[in-house]
Order: structure tokens, then C-alpha cells, then sequence
């Protein structure tokens, strides 16, 4: 084992978990985390971003929200819960300026 000399500023991690709608946690984050998660991957693409900003889809991050999708923010290490694909903007927003 060793430790990668490549590291981004800032890494974002999307719930895209999904459930059965009868689970009791709820269906998950499914087709509102992908809509984030797009978002935010086409941003990276955009900006040219890709060394210095990761976004990673994942399955549950412990936090299953009712509505929107769970994003978790490093190096911060911030959770947000709620995260509807109209807030993508925002939340890249302040983890990229917020890791300046």
C-alpha cells in the first residue's frame, strides 16, 4: 500500500442509493442524486476541472433524506441532506470557493 501523490482541493460525494419505495428509509437518493451528480460532473467538465474537483457517485451515506439527495463535501466535511438538482449550482459553488 502507498499513498497517491494525486489529491483534489475538493471532493464531492453524491448518494445515488436506491431502495424499494416500501423500505421504511424511503425509495434513497436514486434519480434526484444522478441529477446531481450530472450536474455536477458536466460543471467539472466545463471548468476544465478535473485534477483539482472530484465528484463521486456513491450508495448510501448513512443519511437518508425524504426529499432531494444526501452530499457529502471534503475536505470540509460537511453533509448536506435535502439536495435538490436546483441547489447543484450552489452547493459546487461554495465547496469549490470554499476550498480556494
Amino acid at each position: 500500500m502507498r499513498t497517491s501523490p494525486v489529491a483534489p482541493r475538493v471532493h464531492l460525494f453524491v448518494c445515488t442509493n436506491r431502495r424499494d419505495a416500501a423500505s421504511p428509509l424511503g425509495a434513497g437518493c436514486a434519480e434526484r442524486g444522478d441529477r446531481i451528480f450530472d450536474w455536477m460532473k458536466a460543471e467539472v467538465a466545463r471548468r476544465g476541472a478535473y485534477g483539482s474537483v472530484w465528484v463521486t457517485r456513491t450508495a448510501c451515506l448513512g443519511l437518508c433524506p425524504k426529499r432531494g439527495a444526501t452530499v457529502a463535501v471534503y475536505p470540509e466535511q460537511r453533509i448536506l441532506t435535502e439536495v435538490e438538482p436546483s441547489d447543484a449550482p450552489e452547493v459546487f459553488r461554495a465547496a469549490v470557493e470554499g476550498c480556494a
